[in-house]
């Protein structure tokens, strides 16, 4: 896997050994053929053409957090008290309007012992919290605010990878306790692609690499070397100086912790050989709040 701050060591012209859990990288790099300009100019790290000018106004985003398919499990709970709630003499085919006793009914003897539901997968009868809300800093980040806004609107159409430009699906593949949770590889959906709104690779915001990473529910990007960012980014779980310089930090939570938490709460067993979520946490709906 390539990377982040050994791509930087090896451009120096010197090799040092780095621990794959100190840097937040994809694993391979994803290259493109299109250039920016009519031009032709392919370089890695060129600035895309025309970047928007975005004023100082504060910006905030959401992305609502769906863990281990917690919506689809809710759904088939509704669906399967409007089928059977007059078999099982239920006081509303409405999930929503039964008791707190009809509901534990539902969830440890109706729904179990229906041989027909109960092959359909597990219920859920309360929708756990999901929304992360981001206030992101166009100031600070121009480049890295200007294409996370256009792939949490989803409205750039689809990409050189032939995948609508759009976190909406978008799993979170490596989430490690007391580090990171990391995203945003619509291509391949395991850390290996990524892709921005312009296509190419887009170069770091200076003032981005600034600042520091020195508390938990900071956004920042993902990437591979010095000016290869794409559209991974990662969520910070505590302060993280080793990556300070390194990586464009963009924005900050500012609301929903306890989704956070429960994000958190999903990292791979300490030593699992692999740093993927125990269960899938995918971002189910994201956009601006204007």
């Amino acid at each position: 896997a390539e990377q982040d701050a050994g791509a930087r060591c090896a451009a120096r012209g010197y090799a040092r050994r780095w621990r794959s859990e100190a840097h937040v990288t994809r694993t391979a790099p994803v290259c493109t053929s299109t250039s920016w300009s009519q031009g032709g100019n392919d370089r890695l790290g060129v600035a895309p053409p025309r970047a928007r000018s975005m004023s100082d106004t504060k910006v905030r985003v959401f992305l609502d957090i769906d863990i281990n398919h917690t919506r689809e499990a809710y759904q088939r709970a509704k669906d399967f008290v409007a089928a059977r709630n007059l078999a099982y003499n239920l006081s509303s085919n409405d999930l929503e309007e039964l008791g707190g006793s009809e509901k534990k009914r539902v969830k440890d003897t109706l729904y179990p012992n229906d041989f027909e539901w109960s092959q359909k997968g597990r219920i859920c009868l309360r929708m756990p919290p999901e929304r992360l809300v981001f206030e992101v800093w166009p100031k600070v980040a121009p480049y890295a605010v200007d294409n996370f806004l256009g792939l949490v609107r989803g409205n750039k159409g689809k990409g050189e990878s032939g995948k609508p430009l759009h976190y909406k699906g978008c799993r979170f593949h490596r989430v490690v306790r007391d580090f990171v949770a990391q995203g945003g590889d619509f291509v391949h959906g395991n850390g290996s692609g990524g892709e921005s709104i312009w296509g190419k690779k887009f170069k770091d915001d200076k003032d981005g690499l600034k600042v520091k990473l020195d508390r938990r529910g900071l956004l920042a990007m993902g990437n591979s070397g010095k000016n290869s960012n794409t559209s991974q980014f990662f969520i910070t779980f505590k302060e993280l100086p080793r990556l300070n310089g390194k990586h464009v930090v963009f924005g900050e939570l500012v609301e929903g912790e306890e989704v956070l938490k429960l994000v958190e709460s999903c990292a791979a067993e300490e030593g699992a050989s692999r740093e993927e979520p125990k269960y899938e946490v995918v971002i189910a709906d994201c956009g601006v709040l204007e």
